[in-house]
């Protein structure tokens, strides 16, 4: 028993009417609805899946960021193991360190009476390769030497120095010296 358009002109203006909004209530509750539901729901998972990418790419910006610094990190560990006296041992250490000193004592014109080793001593948490030397030279191949000493840029410091001078026909200077050199060991590797 369908309804046919001619029944429904003869019923009452009331009726049609009611009709009408029976089938616009349907329509909404069964057609409309549901699909704003649906539609308010995929928006709000929308915006949720939106702020976690927004999350995951601040998140990527700052591991980049400690990338970079790392990579900075691992390039100034590199150079400031550059600056190390080489040596797997102290007393490595403390011959590379006669060795260099001797190379710029030529250079300097410095005549070296005696060098050996000394005692090896610490520095914070670390130890200290020693070399001690006895020179002779006049002042201003001292301070070539010690020029030289400097520009080698190696964590290597003058620790005592005792300076004694020779009078004659030429003055000249006899100086003993501890030098020392730092030795990190296992802790100079990356």
């Amino acid at each position: 028993m369908g309804l046919d358009s001619g029944r429904l002109k003869n019923q009452p203006v009331w009726v049609r009417y009611g009709v009408a909004v029976i089938v616009v209530i349907l329509w909404y509750v069964f057609i409309l609805s549901p699909i704003k539901s649906k539609m308010e729901s995929r928006k709000m998972a929308l915006e949720g899946q939106e702020l976690k990418i927004e999350r995951l790419k601040r998140r990527i910006k700052k591991l980049s960021n400690i990338d970079k610094e790392l990579a900075q990190e691992k390039k100034r560990f590199q150079l400031l193991q550059k600056r190390l006296i080489p040596g797997r041992t102290l007393q490595e250490v403390a011959t590379n360190l006669q060795n260099s000193f001797l190379k710029n004592a030529k250079k300097a014109e410095v005549e070296v009476l005696v060098y050996r080793s000394g005692s090896p001593r610490k520095w914070r948490d670390y130890k200290l390769a020693v070399a001690i030397f006895s020179i002779k030279c006049s002042l201003s191949q001292f301070l070539d030497l010690l020029e030289l000493l400097d520009k080698e840029k190696k964590f290597q410091r003058i620790n005592n120095i005792n300076v004694s001078t020779i009078r004659g026909k030429k003055s000249e200077l006899r100086i003993n010296m501890e030098i020392e050199g730092l030795f990190l060991g296992d802790k100079a590797k990356l």
